[in-house]
């Protein structure tokens, strides 16, 4: 059984069994190859010496899994369904079905009521927040409502859509829908600045922020859109960028990922928690076993945290400083505007960091504490914070509410204490193992140095969005919600006979030790067990008809090999490409999927269908007509 330390977390066999780490002990500089220890600017900060402008946002109207109240708090369970209420000691008091995969909840406290995103029911619906819950309305949205924020005048509710890109604003008051705009894909978290005047958009597979300028009058906003700066300090770059040596055009380059979060600390000032890919490091003298090219020792994906500032002068730009943060999947954050102290949950890692000084200059690692986790592991998603300071923080993976409360004079690390199990998973047991192995950081059995889980590229078990270094050829993410069971062989060269000898595979290539073969069957069981994703809303049925005749029909020939009720016959074929032969990959939400190919050169479906990309030939595409590529495009949104 191997031990491998990091700073003052341990992992043995890849559980950590080691708790805090302080200020005052946490002075260990970020290195290339390690994974860091304690939180670092990277870049000059670009918060102000007189800290948050305006204050920050009220806490209850950012939209969280998680709301703490007067007399204890509310909980969204996306596993369950269910919409918990629970008192200051953790005691659950009341339940109520909202549907599966619930995904956020805001709360006004001054007009006691909750707005709870049902994401597969497609609707918010609006709870009293009492000691026993009663549902008072409820409204219908677009496709897949996940992110949700209150505006300060609690007028508008803005709400987030996975399946329709969408972000919109909905009066309070009525319900309808006031105003809606596109955005880019897997859009997920929305902040709203405490003046009310700026908002803030986060995705998966996107490196940017969208950002928008809110109207009081209730219309449309202004949309600005900027990406975040991956690579502004010398510690961020990677030493084996593009030169004449390696010409490869992507070797070195930088993808922020994973943006689940944001939050305001004043007027102006933003943070995001995300992650930074590279997905080609080296390509002269690469490590063929590993991800990225780099070797076991170049970290494929940093934890980092980006600080955004907004200025009227600076009205469509920003100014962005980035930081190393000590815990893996930065999924939740919460702002103590009283005590200017910002607290990040890392889901890989089960671990809470506190950083005071947020809004200023002088921001600094408080404490990083570990949450008792048990064998079902913690998987915290959500956080808020007390009045008297003491934070909440919900175990997305055990379904237990965390209390952690600040350090006692002279004391270094938080008290943490947990609930009882709330209520029932949906997931098997062998399910919620691989549940827990799939997002699991820090841990050196699953990749080199701990950098990497499955969840690093497969945030939601989707996809990143991008193509990666391996075995020295560019091999793009593939999708796994609901496109693991009936679709062997897998690897896009089919090298691997069945799904467990793909994730043993699979772990290798990350530059892990290795899991057992009863892991595998665990990851795999999880994996199975994901519901198929939200299709997105299709304008035009009859395009839809007409696109499926088209692919059915021998004139074009997707069907040949797009076979079946996972839309793959299962072969591979000889595409004249680098690889020998490629799989026929399953269509099950290619919606959702891009870039396309197996080395994701096709960046669209619509690049796909007209043939920009490496691949020529697959199918009879030459002679399309535009209305025949509408009408394909609309078809394959609808798999």
């Amino acid at each position: 059984m191997g031990i491998v330390r990091y700073g003052a977390i341990i992992v043995l066999a890849g559980a950590v069994v080691a708790v805090a780490v302080s200020e005052a002990r946490s002075k260990r500089p970020f290195r290339r190859g390690s994974v860091p220890t304690a939180f670092k600017m990277l870049d000059n900060p670009v918060s102000s010496a007189q800290g948050a402008i305006g204050g920050a946002q009220a806490s209850s109207l950012r939209g969280s899994r998680l709301a703490a109240l007067a007399d204890g708090s509310l909980v969204i369970d996306g596993d369950s369904g269910k919409l918990l209420r629970l008192d200051t000691d953790g005691t659950l008091l009341d339940s109520m079905h909202i549907g599966m995969d619930a995904a956020q909840l805001v709360v006004d406290k001054a007009s006691k009521r909750a707005y709870v995103t049902d994401r597969t029911g497609d609707r918010i619906i609006v709870v009293s927040p009492g000691k026993k819950l009663k549902k008072l309305s409820s409204f219908k949205t677009r496709t897949e409502p996940y992110g949700v924020a209150l505006t300060p005048d609690a007028r508008t509710l803005l709400v987030t859509f996975v399946a329709d890109r969408r972000v919109s604003g909905f009066s309070v008051k009525t319900g309808k829908e006031l105003w809606s705009i596109p955005v880019g894909p897997e859009p997920r978290g929305v902040a709203i600045s405490p003046d009310g005047r700026r908002a803030m958009i986060t995705f998966l597979s996107q490196s940017g922020v969208t950002r928008l300028s809110l109207r009081s009058n209730g219309a449309a906003p202004k949309v600005h859109f900027n990406a975040l700066s991956a690579a502004a300090n010398p510690l961020a770059r990677n030493r084996f960028s593009r030169n004449k040596k390696n010409p490869d055009p992507n070797a070195g380059r930088k993808f922020i990922r994973s943006a689940f979060a944001a939050t305001y600390l004043g007027n102006g000032l933003a943070v995001v928690s995300h992650q930074v890919s590279t997905p080609f490091q080296n390509t002269r003298f690469e490590s063929r076993g590993t991800y990225g090219g780099g070797g076991r020792f170049n970290m494929p994906i940093e934890q980092r945290m980006t600080f955004v500032r907004e200025t009227p002068e600076l009205a469509s730009s920003i100014r962005t400083a980035q930081a190393t943060l000590p815990v893996h999947q930065p999924r939740a954050m919460v702002y103590d505007g009283r005590r200017d102290t910002l607290y990040i949950a890392g889901f890989g890692s089960d671990t809470v960091l506190a950083l005071r000084d947020a809004s200023r200059p002088t921001v600094k690692q408080r404490w990083l504490s570990v949450i008792p986790a048990g064998t079902d592991g913690c998987g915290p998603s959500a956080l808020d914070v007390r009045d008297d300071g003491t934070v909440l923080a919900f175990c997305e993976l055990s379904r237990k509410v965390a209390t952690i409360k600040r350090p006692v004079k002279g004391a270094w690390n938080p008290t943490v204490t947990t609930s009882a199990e709330l209520v029932k998973s949906r997931f098997s047991a062998s399910a919620n193992r691989g549940r827990k192995l799939f997002r699991q950081g820090n841990n050196s059995r699953l990749s080199g140095g701990g950098a990497m889980a499955c969840a690093s590229c497969h945030p939601e078990a989707r996809n990143d969005g991008l193509s990666w270094r391996i075995q020295g050829k560019a091999l793009q993410t593939p999708f796994l919600t609901a496109r693991t069971v009936g679709t062997h062989p897998f690897k896009w060269d089919g090298g691997d006979k069945d799904l467990q000898t793909s994730l043993l595979m699979t772990v290798k290539r990350l530059g892990g030790f290795g899991i057992t073969k009863p892991q595998a069957k665990d990851l795999a069981a999880y994996l199975a067990a994901l519901p198929k994703p939200r299709n997105p809303t299709v304008s035009s049925s009859h395009a839809v008809a007409r696109g499926k005749k088209l692919f059915n029909s021998k004139k074009i020939g997707c069907a040949k090999c797009h076979s079946g009720p996972k839309y793959t016959n299962g072969k591979s074929y000889d595409l004249a490409t680098d690889l020998k032969q490629v799989d026929t990959p399953s269509l099950i939400g290619i919606a959702h999927s891009a870039p396309y190919y197996h080395d994701g050169s096709a960046a669209t479906l619509r690049a796909l269908l007209l043939e920009n990309g490496t691949v020529h030939g697959m199918g009879k595409l030459r002679n399309l007509k535009e209305r025949d590529i509408n009408d394909l495009i609309a078809y394959l949104k609808t798999l």
